[in-house]
């Protein structure tokens, strides 16, 4: 099975990415409407959460549009079998403070509205963007490496 072609997992990974990234547009257009339906299903009327909800899932809703955007950058360069770019890790990097923006929300809301799933959530988003920004300097480290070669050879 080919890994890194269009035609391999990493052009699937790119294609579904390309449908999770219209999937969030969609989703952030029809935010307000979907969430006052979701409120007055769940609580029969509208709850006094909704302001709070529909700004924490917009500034979060659109931090992750971004997210995926890089990785689908990402994608795109390794469906090209040339990952080694320095646009890598800056996508890399952006990840990484796109999901501390996003896990700092996370922390607001668990004072604000506390869950199990909320701390969670937060510290996956901590551990993502810790992971993101050390493969950033892997990427990094490997391009001056590559780099060096390519000027020996």
């Amino acid at each position: 099975m080919v890994i890194l072609d269009e035609k391999g997992l990493s052009g699937l990974v790119k294609r579904i990415l390309d449908m999770v990234f219209l999937g969030g547009l969609g989703i952030l257009i029809t935010l307000p409407f979907v969430l006052k339906w979701y409120m007055n299903a769940l609580y029969l009327t509208t709850s006094e959460n909704y302001n709070f909800l529909l700004g924490f899932l917009y500034i979060t809703g659109i931090v992750c549009l971004g997210l995926v955007n890089e990785i689908r950058k990402i994608f795109k360069t390794l469906n090209r079998r040339n990952p080694f770019m320095m646009d890598n890790v800056k996508s890399l990097n952006r990840v990484g403070w796109a999901c501390f923006i996003i896990a700092a929300a996370y922390i607001l809301k668990i004072f604000l509205y506390n869950s199990v799933l909320t701390a969670i959530i937060t510290m996956v988003f901590i551990i993502a963007g810790l992971f993101s920004i050390v493969l950033a300097e892997v990427f990094r480290q490997a391009i001056e490496v590559k780099e060096e070669n390519d000027l020996t050879i």
